[in-house]
């Protein structure tokens, strides 16, 4: 609040309405001299206020406006905290302009602002008292002495002034309201001077009947905010909307999956992926450093080696090609892995095959040439941003069901539902509802608390507000999370992999749900970069333990198992979890890839999903980590995370740079036993986003509106399958091939129910799973049929490439010329 001396206090009662005692409340005098510069011009909903320089330093908390330049400082960082005169509470202020001459005067009215901005006469009852001015501060020359110096020209300080959360909103709900409470001033001001100051004013409050939703969304310190808590004049009838909430639905649902008994006919019958893996061959280093594709006239792959033995030796040649860019980011993990597996770590160098760095921004990944592949998809903010995740999540419970979105607690994102949180408050706080507050973008548990009362709120910030699971599944008498690893190398098509390992990380202290415990972080929070520093943190140096506060979800699905819990059903629900979170945020990354990626072979994501069970096993979405910590501080840390990058570079299929000649690339096939012709390098042809006219009339035959039943098209759409086609085959196969110890989730021949939740169908996501359907159970015969095509090179027929697109890559082999579109039969 601004240092404005109040002249008069004004009683006001425990509402907040004025008393009857009227009073006028007015701001620092200026002298006839000080009123001697010319009027300002008055703008809507920012006031001007009038100070002499008094020596302030300019450099200090200073900014520049955007509009017409000039300067703006708060004014509580001018003036000292407000003085409270002995008898009267100190009250919320409001700030506006009023002419001088009017506020002073000895005999007359006064304006008064109430909280719908409109200006109210006061009879004034007692004299003004002058108030102090701000002292000049000397100015110092040689010697010592001070001099006193002329009085400079007033500094004009403007003061933003808004009544709700948003300051574009609040211009425009204020001003109609501001220009009626304008011209009644400008009539007294054109009489009396020009001059202007600013003064305090008393918000009049509304009776509790005549408030709208948006009197309480106007002011987020608003006089009754802390009556929000209390429940004596509560209707409990008026629960009914909190307890049908989002997530009730799919409670109910998630319910029946994970307790699932006709699931499988026995757990030993049909064991659950989790239990079929092997810790010990998840690190096996490869016999070759490349690796055929499984289909002829396809460049082989790179194999990537594990993080503590060398790889197989690399010819000098093909390791002067594969340059890796090191960026500040990059584990440490991933370090070991590239370097055990051959490559060149460069620091700088524009001319890298991969990067494992930050995210950029969408328009840079333009800039990315066709044969570099980085480890993020422009666009994936739209589920890894908290607030956009609950945005996307909710639209869809809006076109589909809560039941089906339904797994992400309550979330009102800050400011914007800054007001449907505040009419909602009562009927939680009767329930006794605890949040758990967020920023929307932060990571390690920054800036995360849980809170119980509407005081605790920031009202300004941004920020999410999320309803607590306050019944999470305990072990040991602590909470717990699972950190689930998902990797995704398309999104159109869509191909998800999840791994099969993970973290299970554990709180330090045991849980309780008494209040008083909401402000230890290491009972409620269960990050690792938090709960490390408690005393009680107990590490595992055992990876296939079951104690200390991080485990391995290996461990924990065997001890569950021990305990009756069907963790095939678990495993399953976290899979439908993950591909319904996912495909929320499909259609926005699908669009900035379109927008900004040149070649399907350029991006991939890891995301971390961080997951909670409640106390019946049903789990709940918390956030999306975009970049999930990869550092290996502990031996179970390096255990689970070395062999997951390993997966992912795998998997990502990633192709010797086109930097070796000819020549150079017949040496190198005949060294590692490749059939003579076989091109060693990247192919461009094979990774191409522009179709045949041909290819054209196929996508849209179906994708039309008109097919929505799955019987129209799952079997014909493999009839007569296009070049286009073929590729996109080969791809997923190749991708499949080589997926472990990630297990491919989508597509598969069970998944063909997630396509509904697309915005638009697409292509691609249709055909993979009219494929998956076909071959899921016989994949020999379908990749047989592959084989055929590429035995023709029939894969590498590609249309001439759009006039705008003009590759800038000097890469190109004479071989990888565009090659005239032939019939899309297979002839």
């Amino acid at each position: 609040m601004s240092k404005f001396q109040k002249s008069v206090a004004v009683a006001v009662s425990p509402r907040g309405d004025a008393s009857t005692n009227d009073t006028l409340i007015s701001g620092r005098r200026e002298t006839s001299e000080e009123r001697s510069w010319p009027s300002l011009k008055y703008e809507k909903h920012v006031l001007k206020e009038k100070l002499p320089n008094n020596g302030l330093d300019t450099d200090c908390g200073w900014v520049e406006a955007e509009d017409d330049g000039e300067i703006y400082r708060e004014t509580k960082e001018v003036y000292d905290a407000s003085v409270v005169i002995d008898g009267f509470e100190q009250i919320h202020r409001r700030y506006c302009r009023i002419s001088e001459n009017t506020a002073i005067e000895d005999a007359g009215d006064c304006l008064l602002n109430n909280n719908n901005n409109e200006l109210k006469y006061v009879r004034k009852s007692v004299v003004d008292q002058p108030v102090p001015r701000l002292p000049m501060t000397p100015k110092r020359v040689k010697g010592g002495a001070s001099v006193s110096v002329k009085k400079p020209m007033p500094t004009v300080h403007r003061v933003l002034l808004y009544s709700t959360q948003s300051p574009r909103m609040g211009r425009k709900q204020l001003s109609n309201q501001r220009s009626l409470s304008l011209k009644q001033q400008q009539g007294n001001n054109k009489s009396q001077g020009d001059a202007h100051t600013v003064i305090l004013m008393e918000p009049e409050a509304k009776p509790d009947g005549q408030r709208s939703p948006d009197d309480y969304d106007r002011n987020e310190d608003f006089d009754d905010d802390d009556d929000l808590d209390n429940l004596s004049n509560f209707d409990e009838s008026d629960t009914a909307s909190v307890l049908s909430d989002t997530e009730d639905g799919y409670r109910a649902h998630a319910y029946k999956l994970t307790h699932s008994t006709d699931r499988f006919t026995s757990p030993q019958s049909t064991p659950s992926y989790l239990s079929s893996q092997s810790s010990e061959d998840d690190l096996k280093n490869p016999d070759s450093l490349l690796v055929p594709s499984l289909f002829p006239h396809v460049p082989p792959y790179l194999s990537f080696s594990s993080n503590t033995k060398k790889g197989p030796r690399v010819p000098p040649e093909l390791h002067r090609v594969l340059k890796w860019r090191i960026t500040n980011i990059m584990p440490k993990v991933v370090r070991l892995i590239l370097a055990n597996s051959g490559m060149r770590m460069l620091k700088k160098t524009n001319d890298w095959m991969g990067v494992w760095g930050k995210h950029l921004k969408s328009p840079c990944f333009k800039t990315i040439r066709s044969y570099q592949k980085i480890n993020h998809l422009p666009g994936s903010f739209r589920i890894g941003r908290k607030d956009s995740c609950w945005k996307n999540l909710q639209r869809q419970m809006g076109k589909h069901s809560n039941r089906e979105f339904g797994f992400m607690p309550r979330t009102y994102i800050i400011p914007n539902d800054l007001g449907a949180l505040r009419r909602h408050w009562p009927k939680y706080a009767q329930r006794n509802t605890k949040w758990i507050i967020k920023p929307p973008a932060s990571a390690r548990g920054a800036g995360i608390r849980v809170i119980n009362r509407w005081g605790q709120i920031p009202k300004r910030r941004p920020l999410i507000v999320q309803k607590y699971i306050e019944r999470p599944l305990l072990i040991n008498g602590s909470k717990f999370d699972l950190r689930l690893y998902v990797l995704v190398t398309s999104v159109n098509p869509l191909r998800v992999f999840m791994y099969h390992n993970g973290l299970a990380r554990f709180a330090s202290v045991k849980y309780s749900a008494k209040t008083d415990t909401l402000n230890d972080r290491c009972m409620h929070l269960t990050n690792y970069s938090i709960n490390k520093f408690s005393s009680n943190y107990s590490k595992n140096e055992d990876v296939n333990a079951c104690h200390g506060h991080k485990w391995t979800i290996k461990s924990l699905w065997q001890y569950l198992a021990n305990r009756g819990v069907r963790t095939d059903c678990l495993w399953e629900a976290l899979r439908s979890l993950v591909l319904r979170t996912i495909l929320a945020g499909e259609n926005g990354i699908n669009s900035m890839i379109r927008a900004n990626v040149e070649s399907k072979y350029s991006c991939f994501e890891l995301f971390g999903f961080d997951v909670i069970l409640d106390s019946d096993l049903v789990p709940w979405l918390l956030e999306v980590n975009i970049s999930p910590s990869l550092h290996s501080e502990l031996p179970l840390d390096a255990h689970v995370k070395a062999p997951l990058v390993q997966g992912v570079l795998n998997t990502a299929l990633y192709n010797v740079p086109p930097k070796l000649s000819m020549d150079k690339q017949k040496e190198l096939a005949a060294e590692f036993s490749f059939p003579p012709g076989t091109q060693m390098c990247y192919d461009k042809r094979l990774y191409i986003n522009y179709l045949s006219r041909e290819e054209k009339v196929k996508h849209n035959t179906f994708t039309r509106k008109s097919m929505e039943d799955r019987n129209e098209y799952v079997n014909e759409i493999l009839n007569n399958l296009t070049p286009d086609d073929v590729r996109c085959l080969i791809i997923a196969e190749d991708e499949l091939a080589r997926c472990a110890p990630l297990e491919r989730i989508f597509p598969t021949d069970q998944t063909h129910k997630y396509l509904k939740y697309n915005d638009s169908p697409r292509y691609y996501n249709r055909l993979l799973d009219a494929w998956e359907s076909r071959y899921a159970n016989n994949r020999t015969e379908g990749i047989a049929l592959l084989r055929d095509y590429c035995q023709n090179k029939y894969h590498l027929q590609v249309p001439t490439p759009p006039a705008k697109k003009d590759s800038n890559d000097e890469e190109i082999n004479p071989t990888t010329k565009p090659e005239t579109v032939q019939d899309g039969n297979n002839s």
